[in-house]
């Protein structure tokens, strides 16, 4: 058969990272004999959603699949209802959101199928059964109307051996059509090792994988990298795992292949403060680590407790420290209007940032998703609140948009004063890299002096013109606005 898969628009935004969701998927299709496209609508925001509809028509799908995070939803059904009326095939929606309410997912006038959980092997077996015409009463993992009654069938086992699961689909991405960049600019492509989380923090998704964490082998994950380098020549790599250093025995095994393979290769990860150490960090540096993305969320003790963070800022600061010392960068990652937040303790967390002098930062404003603790919490307590198409705005990595409002605030202060003091950390990390930027230039001595000529300006418009400094400007701006989409989908 003929299958088209979907990523749908962001309202406004550009993917920053290709849909490996969809890649896996596509790979085991096509491991089946099937014939398979992937369109990824949000590389082109300007583009009318009609026009990428038309082009998956010229492919002529016998069956498309939309994968939807909650933020797509509403564009993935304006999607639907265009394949529906342009090609009349039948739709399949995958992904977070669909796990979370597959019985209301399915009741979507142009859908006709919800693929929920793990879907490589539901995928499979759903397309095989709309080809031959069998039953799907067996399929698990699958919701369905029959005769006008929604069925939704037993749940799917998660994968036991991820090492089954053949290598993404990357040759169906247009690789380069994605902003995802290396410090030098070289391209860089994403890769997971791992599924799942065993933490539980309350603002985390778990409707895909629960709390089980699931790794490759580190035979495998060493084979993909080695298919990439070889097939697009690419070298630098992100693993996107929810946490890369969670199983440390696994990470010390990888980081001593890797270097005993002499791989010329380049990447970053994400990692829990206090799953790290200098030994280990020193051995990431060796084979290849060069940043590290850690999620500290908060300044205030108290707020890290409320949310079941499990870590201490004491041991922020260790790890910040362990991980500059071994070479590698760091990045932070922090929320504003978690639940107890004010703006005391949100300008301690702004603070706090600043104290841990990291290379990057980047803040979003707390949103309860359907399918975390934090959207229950706010249920019970405001039986009133739905989901709706405001999630649409739900850009948390982009706080600069003037399309972004605050909706469904938990902190205990107005959406006003969240958004603009959300606005006020951005500006203030971003001035922080700056004048580090003019030091390194300029000096220990120099650097301060020029650094506060270049707030007046005249002298501004004279630094924009330094190569040096108006690159780190546009990097700094496109990583504040571009960075980090939620990991469920990739």
């Amino acid at each position: 058969m003929r299958i088209s898969l979907i990523s749908p628009k962001w309202d406004k935004m550009v993917l920053t990272y290709p849909p490996l969701g969809l890649a896996y998927v596509a790979a085991m299709l096509e491991r089946k004999g099937h014939e398979v496209r992937i369109h990824v609508f949000s590389l082109d925001p300007t583009s009318p959603l009609a026009n990428d509809v038309d082009e998956v028509c010229q492919f002529s799908p016998d069956v498309v699949g939309i994968s939807s995070m909650t933020n797509v939803y509403f564009s993935a059904m304006q999607t639907a209802r265009l394949v529906k009326e342009k090609i009349g095939c039948p739709v399949i929606i995958g992904g977070p959101h669909a796990s979370v309410l597959p019985e209301r997912t399915v009741q979507e006038p142009d859908v006709d199928f919800v693929v929920f959980g793990e879907g490589e092997e539901a995928m499979v077996e759903l397309v095989e059964a709309i080809e031959t015409g069998d039953s799907l009463d067996n399929i698990r993992g699958l919701c369905f109307k029959k005769r006008g009654e929604v069925v939704k069938n037993q749940p799917r086992a998660l994968l036991d051996n991820l090492d089954a699961l053949p290598f993404p689909a990357r040759h169906l991405l247009q690789l380069d059509r994605f902003p995802l960049r290396a410090q030098n600019g070289d391209m860089m492509v994403t890769v997971i090792t791992s599924r799942g989380c065993p933490y539980d923090c309350s603002y985390c998704f778990k409707g895909l994988f629960g709390r089980t964490y699931r790794r490759r082998s580190c035979e495998n994950v060493i084979a993909e990298l080695k298919t990439i380098v070889d097939t697009y020549g690419i070298k630098n790599f992100y693993f996107i795992d929810d946490l890369f250093t969670t199983d440390v025995k696994w990470l010390t095994r990888f980081v001593d292949s890797l270097v005993a393979e002499n791989l010329p290769v380049r990447w970053q990860c994400l990692a829990r403060v206090d799953r790290v150490s200098p030994a280990l960090l020193e051995q990431m540096y060796l084979a290849g680590c060069r940043e590290i993305h850690y999620g500290v969320e908060s300044g205030n003790q108290s707020i890290l407790q409320g949310i079941n963070k499990g870590i201490s800022l004491d041991t922020v600061r260790q790890a910040i420290s362990w991980t500059k010392q071994a070479g590698i960068m760091t990045k932070g990652y922090f929320m504003v209007g978690l639940p107890g937040d004010t703006e005391e303790t949100i300008r301690q967390t702004i603070e706090f940032a600043l104290d841990l002098d990291l290379d990057d930062a980047m803040f979003s404003v707390t949103t309860p998703f359907p399918g975390t603790r934090l959207w229950q919490e706010l249920s019970r307590r405001r039986p009133q609140v739905e989901f709706d198409q405001n999630f649409a705005r739900a850009y948390y990595f982009n706080v600069n948009s003037d399309n972004v409002g605050v909706f469904l605030n938990v902190s205990e202060i107005s959406d006003k004063k969240l958004l603009d003091l959300a606005r006020l950390a951005v500006k203030t990390i971003s001035d922080q890299q700056i004048k580090r930027r003019y030091k390194s230039t300029f000096g220990a001595l120099l650097g301060p002096v020029f650094w506060q000529l270049a707030r007046i300006g005249v002298f501004r418009a004279i630094g924009k013109r330094l190569p040096i400094l108006g690159s780190r400007r546009r990097s700094l701006r496109s990583r504040v606005q571009l960075e980090r989409q939620w990991s469920c989908e990739q």
